[in-house]
Order: C-alpha cells, then sequence, then structure tokens
C-alpha cells in the first residue's frame, strides 16, 4: 500500500499591483451629489447636480460646486445643504454614488494594472 500526502496548493506569487489596487479602493473617499429638487412631490419636479463632493473616513469633505467657482470644506458632507436650496419650493439633499463592490472586474482591473506594471519595468 502506497501512502499519498496531501498536496497543498502553491502560494499565489505575491502581486504588488493587485496590493495597490486594493489599498486604493480601501481608502478611497466616497463620492456623493447634491442636488436641489424643484418641488419634488409636485408633477412639474425637476432636478439639478449643483455640486460634487468627496467624504473622507474621518466624516470631513470637501465640495466644488458644479460651475466650479465655489469650494467648501466641511466637518462632515451633509453640512454642504445648508448652502443649497434656500429659494421657495426648493430643497437639497445629497446623492451619495454607490460604493464599488468588489467583483470579477475589480480582479481584472488589478490583474491588468499588474501586467502593465510587469510589461513598463520588462521595458
Amino acid at each position: 500500500m502506497t501512502t499519498v500526502s496531501p498536496q497543498s496548493p502553491a502560494p499565489e506569487p505575491f502581486n504588488f499591483a493587485r496590493e495597490v489596487y486594493e489599498l486604493v479602493r480601501e481608502t478611497a473617499p466616497r463620492l456623493f451629489a447634491v442636488v436641489e429638487e424643484y418641488r419634488p412631490d409636485a408633477e412639474d419636479a425637476d432636478a439639478f447636480v449643483v455640486a460634487w463632493g468627496l467624504a473622507y473616513a474621518d466624516g470631513a469633505a470637501e465640495v466644488i460646486a458644479a460651475e466650479g467657482q465655489r469650494r467648501w470644506q466641511l466637518t462632515a458632507a451633509e453640512n454642504i445643504v445648508r448652502y443649497f436650496g434656500r429659494a421657495e419650493n426648493l430643497s437639497a439633499r445629497l446623492v451619495w454614488l454607490a460604493d464599488p463592490a468588489p467583483d470579477a472586474d475589480a480582479d481584472a482591473d488589478a490583474d491588468a494594472d499588474a501586467d502593465m506594471l510587469a510589461r513598463s519595468r520588462a521595458a
């Protein structure tokens, strides 16, 4: 009788580009829009993106008006709404863009980054 030792799969080689990609994904600020809504409950409701913002892990946020002329630094993203939606029948709110979920596309992006890094080092 022959004894067969269990074989463990070979460990994957260290992939620096993937590590960098994951670092960026984990530390990226959240993106949001400031939207002014005109008569949101009426038949002639309308909405406009009036600013874009980045919210950081510590709660602070930076916002720039859509026209690019005004900027704010805030202790919390939600504080920006006080600067918009002040006219009658107008209100302002934040719309958060969804955090990208880990998926096959993220893995493909990380692999593509690793390939590009390897090619640039070989050149």
